[in-house]
Order: structure tokens, then sequence, then C-alpha cells
């Protein structure tokens, strides 16, 4: 029995060391390869060892992250941080386990200076937006005057961490508060904050297209597309967007344009089915779309002779189209391909005339319609050598035929030039008394000349002179045809003779404002543009004697105009004529303030006092118009 105790007394300090071997209290170690950690203010990742005999557990701060975070024994571990956007922050990493601790002292820089939101949007009701300014620097908010809406609070603050509050004051008008910055200075630096807030904005009214029709067949593959103007319930200025499509919808390319006709910018592709739309776009980006319509184009070639089409549709809104035909002479077949000569000429014309004003404002309220008509040769008869070209005798549809040598005298026929325009949907010959049939000559040569009846019927002759077309459309098309202007050249040092007075006195009698461009009493308080001498911006109206070739017994409005130069400009009575002509084809009333208050064009003092020459040869004058008393 004693030999029994002896044998337990001898195992119990053997039980106990080897219970505090197990719980390892006293000798527990854990070692770390580095004490310290640091980072800059983009952060990133970095390694410690650490020597153990037991378990541990990591412990560290919210803007650290550990991998692994325990372990048993040794290990390597990972410590990482991301970017720091605020100031220099310090903290500790702690490792325990047992009784043993380890500790690593963490830093990381901070920035000089930040902001939690550099670019602010506001609402136009004026909301303000709070954001967090952190700097190690004092710091100071610059408004600058395009920026004066908008208030902050503070604006300067200690270095630290600071809220400010940026208040914009609500939008009352349409003046844009586009994107503008404010300035933080602090230390010796500065950011710059980005400010702007929307204006309250509805979108136009939806477009509604013309042309080509819904399902139209055969189009052309350099077809015009056109469209009811959109408007904008905010006065914005609208833009539009073509849109066509050749798979179903699938893609779609676009043109776009602040026109309400334009062609698209490549050629369709031949006998296919498209869809087409038009997007109107606002100025701050609003859109509305309109519908889609379909139509297939055809196989491309030539327009047959006698073939009509409208290069315009009117889209003003008036009660009836002011028409404008374009057809020529001296074109062979061959020319009339889509996009061809004829196209071409077609298109240098009407942007000349659609150039000027008042052509230019006015431009939806009429309907322009070209005929496709073969000539067997190309070019025009010419009874002198000119120039440019030498005398010929050619077979053309409309038998052009021009003076040649020193007169730019131009003649046709007539009579079958307006059967053709008759030809025109919506021209009879009621509506042929308000039409200008313009007759692009293919020559070049210049010279030009006007034939006007006293009922309104007019044809225009435009040879294709290389510098002379524009001119010659803008002198004989948009001059005498349509404004039934009278030339203001100057020539013979006599008196204008009485046969002429009596003859426009006569047409007058039928059209008050033909000739408005020109009168025949030297009476400030009669003459017929009185009305302009007291207005504001229309100082270069006045009384000049001297028009319809002779320098004496007639007065003209303004020293130079379009109708003594072949300039680009009427002169203010002359449009004025225009706009009167223009509302009368189309059913509306002509009101005065109306006409000023949508004339772009101002006569001042500062206008031209001078002839220039506005083709490259010789200043000569075209012929006067060939007036027929029918």
């Amino acid at each position: 029995m004693k030999h029994y105790f002896r044998v337990l007394l001898a195992l119990v300090p053997a039980v106990i060391l080897m219970a505090l071997a197990s719980s390892c209290k006293e000798d527990d170690s854990i070692v770390v390869s580095k004490t310290e950690l640091s980072w800059t203010k983009d952060g990133g990742k970095k390694t410690v060892d650490i020597t153990a005999n037991c378990e541990w557990t990591v412990t560290a701060p919210s803007w650290i992250s550990v991998e692994p975070a325990s372990g048993s024994g040794n290990a390597q571990i990972t410590v990482r941080t991301e970017k720091n956007e605020g100031l220099e922050r310090k903290d500790i990493l702690t490792i325990a386990g047992g009784t043993a601790v380890a500790q690593i002292n963490l830093v990381q820089a901070g920035v000089d200076f930040s902001a939690s939101q550099m670019l602010f949007e506001f609402t136009a009701e004026g909301t303000p937006i709070d954001f967090t300014i952190v700097s190690t620097y004092d710091w100071t908010i610059q408004i600058p005057k395009d920026a004066s809406w908008v208030s902050a609070q503070p604006l300067s603050g200690k270095a630290g961490e600071t809220q400010v509050r940026l208040t914009p004051a609500p939008i009352v008008d349409r003046t844009p508060r586009d994107r503008t910055f404010l300035t933080v200075d602090y230390g010796k630096s500065f950011t710059m904050l980005t400010v702007s807030q929307a204006l309250p904005n509805d979108p136009p009214t939806k477009p509604e297209l013309v042309a080509p029709e819904d399902g139209a067949e055969n189009t052309k593959i350099n077809t015009y597309f056109s469209w009811k103007a959109a408007t904008d319930p905010d006065g914005d200025a609208v833009s539009y967007k073509l849109m066509l499509s050749e798979d179903n919808g699938a893609t779609w390319s676009s043109t776009v344009t602040t026109a309400t006709r334009t062609k698209h910018n490549a050629f369709l592709t031949k006998s296919t089915q498209h869809l087409w739309k038009v997007q109107a776009i606002d100025a701050f980006g609003a859109i509305t779309e309109s519908d889609v319509r379909t139509f297939t184009t055809g196989d491309g070639g030539a327009y047959k002779d006698g073939e009509i089409s409208i290069y315009q549709t009117e889209s003003a809104g008036a009660p009836k189209p002011v028409h404008l035909v374009f057809m020529g002479d001296g074109f062979i077949e061959e020319d009339y391909t889509e996009g061809g000569a004829f196209d071409q000429a077609v298109e240098t014309a009407v942007n000349a005339l659609f150039g000027v004003e008042p052509y230019a404002t006015y431009k939806d309220y009429f309907r322009i319609s070209t005929v496709a008509v073969y000539s067997p040769e190309r070019g025009a008869t010419i009874k002198k050598d000119m120039s440019s070209v030498k005398a010929q005798t050619k077979n053309t549809a409309f038998e052009a035929t021009l003076e040649g040598g020193n007169s730019t005298g131009t003649s046709c026929n007539y009579d079958k030039v307006f059967s053709y325009a008759l030809k025109v949907p919506g021209v009879t010959q009621e509506v042929l008394e308000n039409t200008t049939v313009f007759l692009l000559i293919n020559v070049n040569a210049y010279a030009g000349t006007c034939m006007m009846e006293y009922g309104g019927r007019s044809v225009s002759m435009c040879p294709m002179g290389k510098d002379s077309f524009g001119p010659v459309v803008i002198h004989e098309g948009g001059g005498h045809g349509f404004g039934r202007l009278l030339d203001e050249y100057r020539y013979y040092a006599a008196e204008l003779p009485n046969d002429d007075k009596n003859a426009i006195k006569s047409w007058r009698s039928k059209d008050p404002y033909y000739g408005y461009n020109l009168d025949l009493t030297g009476d400030r308080n009669k003459v017929h543009w009185a009305h302009y001498f007291d207005r504001p911006g229309y100082e270069a109206v006045s009384m000049y004697e001297g028009g319809c070739l002779y320098e004496y017994g007639v007065w003209r409005p303004e020293y130079i105009s379009c109708m003594e130069d072949n300039r680009p400009y009427y002169n203010a009575p002359s449009r004025e004529a225009i706009v009167r002509r223009i509302m009368r084809a189309s059913g509306k009333t002509f009101n005065m303030e109306d006409f000023i208050s949508k004339d772009k064009v101002r006569s001042e003092k500062g206008a031209p006092q001078t002839r220039t020459d506005y083709v490259t040869e010789a200043f000569v004058p075209f012929a006067p118009p060939i007036r027929v008393e029918r």
C-alpha cells in the first residue's frame, strides 16, 4: 500500500508539468518581422512574417484588410489598404495569441485637399447640394461673376473636414447656365468645382413627314426628304436628324440639318425598302420623334422626258403654296440622271436664290418643282462670239438663244416653257400669274434676261456662266421674275423717256408693287418708300436719282443693290415687294410690322456705296426685262 502511494506521489508532479506545458501560458511567443507599416495616399499591399508557437488572431482598423486574419504557428500575412481620400491616418494592428501580443504601427499619408463631389448639376428649382471638403490647409471658395447664381455656405474653412452646401438660385428665364467653375484655394494650390444648372425644358413638337409618301415606290436614290417644321414651346432653336434604315429598323444612318428638306448624305441603295423618320432636337437636347414611314427605291437611271419632281414642299402653313418651277434647256437625256448635271444645276440655283433675304426667311412658303425636258443637243444658240463661247447654233427643247457679242440679251420659246409649267400639279393659268419659271440654260456664258408679262407670268432665262450663274438667278429670277423689280443701272446722261414712265404707270395700275424699287417722284414726302425714312435700322434708305439705264427722272431708294450690280442684296423696298408677293400668292395678308420683325437685313449707312463686280469679267449690265402686254 505504501508502495502504491509512493508511485502516485511520483506521478503527480509529472502530470502537473504536462498540464502547464499544454496551456503555453508562460512560454507564448509571437514575433513580427516589421513593427511599422506605412503607405502613400494611393495605398497598396505589404507582407509581414509571423513567428509564433501558439494560435493567433489579427485585429485591424476598418481601413486595413489582412489575409489571413488568424492562424497557428509561423505564417506570412498580407496587409492591404485602399486609396486615402482624406487626411493622414494612423492606427495599430494587433496580433494576439494566448498571453502573447505583437503590435504594428500603421501610417498612411493623406491628401492635401479633397472634395467628396467635384461636379454639380443643379435642378432648375434650385435644390442645394451638400458635399465634404477635407484639407490639410485653410481653404476659400472663389465664385466668379458668371457663376453668381450659386452661393456657398461656408465660403471658407479651416484645416480638417468641413461640410459645405452649394445653393443655386431658381431659374426664372431662358438664360442658359452652362458649365462654369468655382475655384477652391488651399495652401499654395487650388482645385476647381464644376457647376451647371439645367433649364426647364419642354421638347419640340412632333415633326410631320411630307415626302416621300408612306409606301412610295420607285423612289430616286438621291431623293429629297421633307417634313413640316417642328415648334418648340420654349422658343428654342430646333434642328433635325433624318434617320434611315435598310434592315427594318435594326440599324439607322442619319443626316443632321437645320432645314426641313434635305437629301441623305449618301445615295440610297437601289431596289430596297427603307424606313425613315425624323427627330426634332431643341438646343438643350430634348428630342421628339416623328412617325415612321416606308418607301422603296427604284433601280436608278434617268428622269423620263417630261417627268416632274418635287424639289421642295411648302411647310409654312399658308393657305396656298407659292410655286417656283425649274426646267433646263440644252440638257440631253444623260444629263437627267439622278444627281447628274440637271440636278446639280437646280441645286446651285436654289441655293443661290434662297441664300439671299428675304427668300431665305420665307423659303418654307415655296413649293419648288422641276421638269425634265430632253434637248437633242447640249448648249444654246449664240448669234455672236462671246468671251467664253463662240457663235453657234444648237437644237434645244426651248430654243434658247443668246444675242452674244456685247449683249446679254437672251430669249426662248416662252409659250412652250409655260406649257410645260402647266403640267406641274397645282399650277393652273391663274396660279401661273404668281409663278416664276426658271429656265436654266446649259451654256457657260455671262448673259440673262427675264420675260415678264403684264398679268404676272414670267420666265427667267439663266445661262450657267462659270461665275455668273448664281448672280443671274438672283437678279433675273429673284429680282425681275418674282419680285417684279426694275433695273437700277444708269448709263444714259438723260431723263427717263416718257414712254418708259407711262409703261411703269400702266403696269402699276395692274400691280401697285410692280417696280417697287423705283419711283418717278423726287419728293421725299410722296415717294412710296417714305415709311422707311424715320425707321431705325434703315438709315441707308433715301432718295438717289437714276435707274432704268437713265440718270434723271427716276429715283431709287438706296445707292446700290442687287438690281444695280448683281450683289446678293435686295434693298429694303425690294425686300418688301418680294414679301408682299409671297403673301399674295400664298393667300395671306401682308403686315408691315410683321415684315419688319422678320427682316434680317438692315439698310445701314455703312452699306457699300460703290459698285462691285460680282462676276470676274468686266461688268456688263444684264439686258432689261422683256415686257409683254398680256
